[in-house]
């Protein structure tokens, strides 16, 4: 079987037969999505699928092109002085929201206080920013102190900083955002519960003029609706987009990937932008004590796990490393030998270390993830290998992502993680995050680090990160994924990264 692995953090599709012909605008595009979103209020819900949909119609003031770099957005441009501890943002002019009004500093001030209040990374590192309107289309951010991560957070698509009108902001109060108007290239026409999420296409939208890349760039919405379709069985999205029944079908399963790429109508774009981890919790049970994690890491044979939950080695890379390969001057050998251990009787050593005494470990699942579900069966089985009394809860998606965040009722959870420009960028790395990290040493380097100057300079500490990382495990990482998103051979345009673009789509019979 032979496929072309797109590497590093962006893909770029273009049918051949079709980029010789005119482009076909119009018509719908129909995405066969494996899980149902608990929000499309990106401020306040960190998990994948609220981003993947809704960025196609929120914007932030800053974003990431294909080569994880910072470029505006909304803001035409921003200035940062490093002096003065500011950041200014020139906001675009004439920017309509979908109800017809124009975007003023009145709403980005509302959305960037807003996103500040429930934003992880916002938490951690601008913390204390305070945001000023010098006019209309000015918005000066007050940082506390300005370090080398800031704009890698204001650009971040985990909870990030989609702007919303002021009035939406002041109806939502406390709760989630449930009128759900931004400025993106497409806005919501239909949310049906199980079924699908319908967009339009916003008929007055103001694209960026340079070349897109990545998030950033432009966006020229070239058909008329697109529908997220809430299919959460894997068989279901395969015959779905052999029958043409959808244009687009993600998450595809291994062992389909052959089937579908001898299709003569269909081909597969392979994806490596994200890795699963393994979340322990750190504020309550056994997990509190570091041998009890490095017990885990003994125990578990990652082969095993990256082939329960990806089929072959062609659809994951058994790696270490909190970046890509590709991202020169992060990525580092540091912590490789520790992430192969695999020595059960270290595994036991260390567990009676840890003083671990027969409590019940209970371990998060959800079906509709099915990789991440089936690692979580290995793991079950490898670390009732060493005697840990193992509850496996099953339960969905939308459950798993309420629970977690109560520190009594679990030990171990699974959850993706996009690449970031940035090793300290995790959320898990987070004390606020569930997992609750509470590392002096870990925090002392992500001081190092932001406190370098320059990125070239923060470069400096990748190794010492990685070796603080496997020792004091705020996670397991396995390896890395890569997934398989099938389409139909008339699609255009199609980009990934960290989640699926499609604005610039064109769907061409």
């Amino acid at each position: 079987m032979l496929f072309g692995l797109l590497m590093g953090c962006a893909s770029d599709t273009d049918s051949e037969e079709v980029s010789e012909g005119a482009i076909e605008e119009g018509g719908e595009l129909n995405v066969a999505y494996g899980v149902q979103p608990p929000s499309l209020d990106p401020h306040s819900v960190t998990d994948v699928s609220t981003r993947d949909i809704s960025q196609h119609m929120f914007e932030p003031l800053v974003t990431l092109n294909s080569s994880l770099e910072v470029e505006p957005m909304l803001a035409e441009s921003y200035e940062v002085n490093e002096d003065e501890e500011t950041v200014t943002f020139y906001l675009r002019e004439g920017i309509q929201f979908h109800n017809g009004d124009e975007m003023t500093s009145t709403d980005v001030i509302a959305s960037m206080e807003r996103w500040h209040e429930y934003s992880s990374q916002a938490q951690e590192y601008l913390d204390g920013t305070e945001y000023e309107a010098l006019d209309d289309y000015t918005v000066v951010a007050h940082l506390e102190e300005y370090t080398t991560i800031d704009m890698f957070v204001f650009a971040d698509m985990t909870q990030f900083a989609a702007i919303m009108p002021e009035e939406v902001i002041t109806n939502a109060g406390t709760n989630l955002v449930d009128e759900l108007i931004g400025t993106g290239p497409f806005q919501l026409e239909e949310w049906r519960q199980d079924q699908f999420i319908h967009f339009k296409k916003f008929e007055d939208y103001q694209s960026r003029e340079e070349p897109a890349d990545g998030l950033a760039g432009a966006k020229e919405p070239k058909v008329d609706d697109i529908y997220f379709h809430h299919v959460g069985d894997a068989s279901t999205r395969v015959s779905g987009i052999q029958s043409g029944e959808y244009d687009i079908a993600t998450a595809i399963p291994q062992d389909n990937a052959e089937m579908l790429e001898g299709n003569p109508d269909l081909h597969n774009e392979l994806i490596s932008s994200s890795y699963p981890a393994l979340i322990f919790n750190k504020a309550e049970g056994i997990f509190t004590e570091q041998a009890a994690r490095q017990a885990v890491n003994a125990a578990v044979d990652t082969e095993d796990m990256l082939l329960a939950a990806y089929g072959s080695e062609e659809f994951y890379i058994n790696d270490h490393s909190l970046v890509q390969e590709e991202q020169e001057g992060w990525y580092s050998e540091a912590g490789r030998d520790v992430h192969a251990t695999f020595d059960l009787e270290l595994a036991e050593e260390l567990l009676e270390e840890s003083g671990y005494d027969g409590e019940e470990i209970v371990i998060l699942a959800s079906r509709e993830v099915p990789d991440e579900y089936n690692m979580t069966i290995v793991l079950q089985q490898q670390l009732e290998a060493i005697g840990m009394n193992v509850n496996l809860q099953v339960s969905d998606r939308a459950t798993v992502l309420d629970v977690r965040d109560d520190q009594e009722v679990w030990d171990i959870t699974f959850s993706p993680f996009a690449f970031r420009p940035m090793p300290v960028q995790y959320l898990y790395l987070n004390s606020g995050y569930h997992g609750w990290t509470d590392s002096e040493e870990l925090s002392q380097l992500t001081d190092d680090i932001l406190y370098a100057g320059t990125p070239e300079d923060a470069h400096a500490y990748a190794d010492e990160f990685h070796e603080v990382f496997w020792d004091y495990l705020p996670v397991l990482k396995p390896g890395n994924k890569i997934d398989i998103v099938s389409m139909r051979d008339g699609i255009e345009g199609y980009q990934h990264i960290t989640g699926p673009i499609l604005w610039n789509v064109s769907v061409n019979d």
